[in-house]
């Protein structure tokens, strides 16, 4: 996610533009619900002032951000967007979150150094959280804002060479009411505005201020620590009161005019005073008074327009002094915004530093269980731990430099990628294999096809310790254009949008094709009832299968676990990509492996098949439900309200959040989900084809794909279809290929919770002029099948059966402060 400002103000557009943009609080609440309501904002706030009007955003997409933030602007004020276009002004990423500074310090303000905005930044914030409209990472950026502007007015002179608007308009006022001292001011409305207007003129020595407002409560608790008065507001009161006032500042928020001639004249009626001179400010947008007011005697009125030309004809501006000034705030600005670079810079190559380490470890313990062995009877337990240390002291001492040395380095200089040079000269992609089996590719071979390593087919490992692609970009474009457009339709959470990224990067670099990314919201996007309530089958790909066959996209990139087994008529699956790691992997406080929690810990998962293996391998356990995307569910644990999260490695890879795994969990205890890891990409079939073009992408696809991963997922995916279950039945299953055999394990979990596992293996037909590429493929669902009826036998289950049962019973909420700044996002299916 990133961060988008889409904004208004005084320095882009005149007085009148401001005036029609001008909101109430119900215009901000409805503002600020369409935007988050936008496909590509994941949280938002709106800062509503008298003199700008700002979408502050965190998206995933700049254009399909800024199309979605000025849809809702152009709604919520009812302008077109052609009369707002020449005054928007839009900030996005590291100028946003300098944009927020410069903001929050006051440098941005009509009235130069301000503090007020620092107050209604403030009250944005609070007002957002509150509502749950935040995501983690726009709200550290306003808190970020807001501590860099509490920083630069306490730090540096800047409050003594500030003037606000109202400062600037008491100024004016003085040569035609007198000393300020001698006046007596009336403050029309009660609301956050008015409590700063209130302090401004106590400030500044005015002899008595009263405040009138409908809500006379209101008007007492803003009025009382200056001692002054409150009336409730009524026509009758509020010419009396004018009478008696020398300066009048209006500044309700009201729709319509507060003080017009007629309320004006009334109150002049009854004023007796020698001194009939009145001053009166209109700090609100719209206007709270009528401009023809001037037109009477003895009235001089200013407003917002009238103070911004003031205020840019003051000196002060040009004052050494305040240059000076400005100069330092602008100085603490700049440190801030490269103290900011850094710690992203930082947090982006932590997971290759964690990988380093973990890469020493595990270099270590395989070193040390050589030594232990080779040492058996000869060197007592307390020497043997001695030497342990020892060994793990000298590999720290070795790696602590380099590892100090890139994150000082990644920090100053942003032009070179230290985090691939430390992963290239450590070899850090290379995943370290267990139980002997390499998990980063379960079926690298298959008989008659190539390993997928030595094909030129531009594939795109997901090594962990980057997103295997940017998941904003809109459009790939080849380095060798051919002309041809081709539309690739995705879920748009992160994890679809990055896996489907990289999948057009490596269409666009084999076919020479530009490849535009289409969203597409399923089901299961925008529902967030437990996948089992739902069916599973289907509710993260129907849409996208719609979209495919009415012309819509052109292929769908799907995560394969989430395709129901029954064929979709018009739909061919075209291509299966090599798989990335199958199994799952714990999340967990503290850094704890599944084995190591203690007992009574809440572990999260939304799948009954993780449900009853988990409840199987560790029943002193609480196994809770969770949705949402991959972030959502990881915050969940991060702010303590559950003890871990079981996620699909695949997802975390393709992720880049690899450093963030305490446990990989092993296949003895949790199976993956048939299909678990592996991508599917689906275009039209021959009796749907729409044109030409769709036989070429069928071409085009057979290049990016590998039959060994196919071989293995049809055979797992045979053990569901058997089972006539769900994508979130309680069914694990792993094939793996070596050679010419093919083997699988597979469990299964009845009613009660019950496992039943089950391993086979068949030797598979040779590719040959004789045996077809789809005879292989039946021994291959064949052995799936035989797998299902050995399970579905020795728990005695009726096929068909169903999931419910073995789903987690309660629920995290997903209504709490972490789930709903989310909310906006979609869900991660498949590899969650």
């Amino acid at each position: 996610m990133t961060l988008l400002v889409l904004g208004i103000s005084h320095r882009s557009a005149p007085m009148s533009v401001l005036d029609a943009l001008a909101l109430d609080a119900t215009g901000v609440d409805a503002l600020l619900g369409r935007a988050r309501a936008g496909k590509y904002v994941g949280g938002a706030t709106v800062l509503a002032t008298c003199n700008r009007l700002e979408l502050i955003a965190d998206v995933e997409a700049f254009h399909g951000g800024l199309a979605d933030l000025g849809s809702a602007l152009v709604e919520a004020v009812g302008l077109p967007w052609d009369e707002l276009a020449h005054h928007v002004y839009v900030y996005f990423d590291a100028k946003a979150m300098e944009h927020l500074l410069t903001l929050a310090a006051g440098l941005d303000s009509m009235a130069l150094g301000e503090a007020q905005i620092l107050g209604q930044l403030r009250q944005s914030f609070t007002s957002a959280q509150d509502s749950g409209a935040l995501t983690g990472d726009l709200s550290r950026a306003l808190q970020e804002a807001l501590r860099v502007g509490k920083r630069a007015h306490s730090e540096t002179a800047l409050d003594s060479v500030s003037q606000s608007l109202l400062d600037t308009a008491l100024a004016a006022a003085v040569p035609h009411i007198g000393p300020l001292e001698q006046a007596e001011a009336l403050v029309v409305g009660a609301g956050a505005m008015s409590g700063l207007t209130v302090a401004t003129l106590h400030r500044a020595g005015v002899a008595r201020i009263t405040v009138i407002n409908r809500t006379l409560d209101r008007a007492e608790r803003l009025v009382a620590p200056v001692g002054g008065r409150a009336i409730a507001l009524d026509a009758e009161s509020l010419a009396r009161e004018i009478a008696d006032a020398d300066l009048v500042v209006s500044v309700t928020g009201s729709r319509g005019t507060v003080l017009g001639q007629e309320q004006i004249i009334a109150g002049m009626q009854q004023d007796l005073d020698d001194q009939p001179n009145k001053f009166l400010i209109d700090l609100a947008l719209p206007h709270d008074i009528a401009p023809d007011v001037e037109e009477l005697p003895h009235i001089r009125l200013l407003g917002l327009e009238d103070l911004s030309a003031m205020f840019a004809d003051t000196g002060h501006r040009t004052d050494s002094d305040v240059v000076s000034v400005i100069t330092e705030v602008r100085g603490i600005i700049r440190t801030e915004m490269e103290s900011l670079a850094a710690h992203r810079e930082a947090r982006r190559i932590a997971p290759t530093v964690s990988a380093l380490r973990s890469q020493a470890e595990a270099t270590v313990d395989s070193e040390y269980a050589r030594l232990e062995k080779k040492l058996a009877g000869k060197v007592d337990e307390r020497a043997l731990a001695e030497i342990r240390k020892a060994m793990a002291r000298a590999v720290d001492k070795i790696i602590h430099t380099p590892t100090v040395k890139v994150k000082e380095l990644s920090a100053g200089d942003s032009e070179v990628d230290y985090a691939a040079a430390l992963t290239t000269l450590f070899d850090l992609s290379a995943k370290p294999k267990a139980d002997g089996i390499d998990r980063s590719k379960v079926a690298v071979s298959a008989p008659g096809v190539p390993p997928v390593t030595a094909r030129n087919n531009h594939y795109i490992p997901a090594d962990g310790l980057r997103p295997v692609a940017d998941h904003t970009l809109d459009v790939i474009e080849p380095a060798k254009p051919t002309g041809r457009t081709l539309r690739l339709g995705t879920r748009r959470s992160m994890l679809a949008r990055s896996q489907s990224t990289a999948i057009a990067q490596q269409i666009a670099a084999q076919t020479g094709w530009r490849v535009e990314i289409v969203e597409v919201v399923t089901e299961g996007d925008v529902n967030m009832n437990p996948l089992a309530q739902m069916g599973g089958t289907g509710v993260f790909v129907s849409a996208v299968r719609t979209a495919l066959l009415t012309g819509k996209i052109d292929v769908a990139v799907h995560s394969l676990k989430d395709l129901p087994t029954a064929p979709a008529p018009g739909i061919e699956l075209a291509a299966v990509p090599p798989r990335v790691d199958p199994s799952d992997v714990l999340i967990a406080r503290d850094g704890l492996a599944l084995s190591e929690l203690p007992a009574g810990s809440i572990v999260g998962t939304g799948s009954p098949r993780r449900a009853a293996q988990l409840r199987a391998a560790r029943p002193d356990i609480e196994v809770r439900g969770v949705r949402g995307n991959v972030d959502t569910r990881i915050r969940h644990v991060t702010e303590g309200r559950i003890d871990g999260v079981v996620l699909a490695a695949a997802g975390i890879r393709r992720l880049g959040r690899l450093a963030e795994v305490t446990d990989v969990i092993d296949s003895s205890v949790m199976l993956p989900a048939p299909g678990q890891g592996a991508l599917a990409i689906e275009c039209r079939s021959v009796d749907s084809d729409l044109g030409e073009f769709d036989a070429e992408v069928r071409r085009a696809l057979d290049s990016i794909h590998d039959e060994a991963t196919a071989l293995a997922v049809m055979c797992e995916r045979a053990v569901l279809s058997r089972a006539e279950a769900g994508c979130s039945a309680p069914i694990g299953a792993l094939a793996q290929i070596d050679g010419h055999s093919l083997s699988i394990t597979g469990v299964m979990a009845d009613d009660a919770g019950r496992l039943q596992r089950v391993s086979r293996m068949a030797s598979l037909p040779r590719r040959s002029a004789e045996v077809t590429r789809a005879e292989v493929r039946h021994a291959a669902r064949s052995l799936g099948v035989d797998t299902a009826d050995e399970m579905l036998s020795a728990l005695g289950i009726t096929i068909g059966g169903s999931a419910g049962t073995n789903a987690p019973s309660e629920h995290v909420d997903p209504r709490t402060p972490a789930s709903v700044g989310a909310a906006g996002d979609t869900q991660d299916g498949a590899d969650d």
